[in-house]
């Protein structure tokens, strides 16, 4: 895998920004480093350079490499804690109200909007609900679009369904298509999919819940500053903010958000 040095992927960050206006500078550089040496070797581009005069050269390249440095690793139910928690406590403070607006920042391929879909339908919630999930890499939009997930992870998706305390089987969720299992079951007319850039691109909806688990770890804290600054616009006083397991808050969060519940990560704007 090519070694890339600090001053390379500097470089590479400013050219892609003066081009394509595209930032990538306060993405965790261990991270992005990782990433940007995976592209290397996949392409067979033999260094940075390479890297860069394959996207001046190719007009659409610029996407896929977007879309290579942006894959998420997702699956249904992840975490079964939190889901007892959303299902047992948060989900339950909106059952009284007319609406409730979900954001999934960074989505990735769906898999996780499918599980809490399933969640507000068990508790019948889905009625008055809107969901919005988005993600940077558009080759996930699409898959979490089409809600078509591969069969041989539904044995373990079904198991963290039942730890989560699912009322069903997932089989009652999704229709099998050859190897894939798509999950049409759920009723998705007030479901909205699009590509979104957290570091740049605005958000003008307001929600109640958003959700943005495992993607801050590949920010720095600058970055997640930022996008904690974002999310406090786009919630009320009182709404709730959940990140991942492997995610932290940067030093300055509380001016935005007080601890609702560590032990799924769960937070209230302030």
């Amino acid at each position: 895998m090519s070694d890339i040095s600090d001053e390379e992927l500097a470089s590479l960050n400013r050219a892609i920004f003066n081009r394509y206006g595209m930032d990538f500078s306060n993405y965790e550089p261990i991270s992005f480093k990782r990433r940007v040496a995976r592209v290397i070797s996949r392409y067979q581009l033999e260094n940075s350079i390479g890297l860069w005069r394959k996207i001046l050269s190719d007009g659409q390249f610029i996407y896929t490499f977007i879309d290579e440095i942006t894959v998420g690793l997702t699956e249904m139910f992840r975490n079964h804690e939190f889901w007892l928690r959303m299902r047992s406590d948060i989900l339950l403070q909106f059952q009284p109200r007319s609406s409730l607006r979900i954001w999934h920042a960074g989505c990735s391929t769906g898999e996780e909007v499918y599980s809490m879909a399933i969640l507000l339908l068990e508790e019948d919630l889905i009625h008055k609900v809107k969901v919005v999930a988005t993600d940077l890499n558009s080759q996930s939009v699409q898959l979490a679009t089409a809600g078509t997930f591969s069969g041989m992870y539904m044995g373990a998706y079904q198991k963290n369904y039942r730890a989560a305390g699912g009322k069903k089987t997932l089989e009652a969720y999704y229709t099998p298509e050859g190897d894939a299992m798509r999950f049409n079951k759920i009723p998705r007319q007030n479901f909205k999919f699009y590509q979104h850039n957290l570091v740049k691109d605005p958000m003008t909806e307001r929600f109640d819940i958003i959700f943005c688990r495992n993607v801050m770890i590949y920010f720095d804290e600058v970055l997640k500053l930022n996008v904690l600054r974002l999310f406090h616009q786009c919630l009320p006083a009182g709404g709730f903010f959940v990140i991942g397991f492997y995610d932290a808050m940067p030093d300055g969060y509380r001016q935005y958000f007080e601890l609702y519940d560590p032990n799924t990560k769960t937070y209230r704007k302030v």
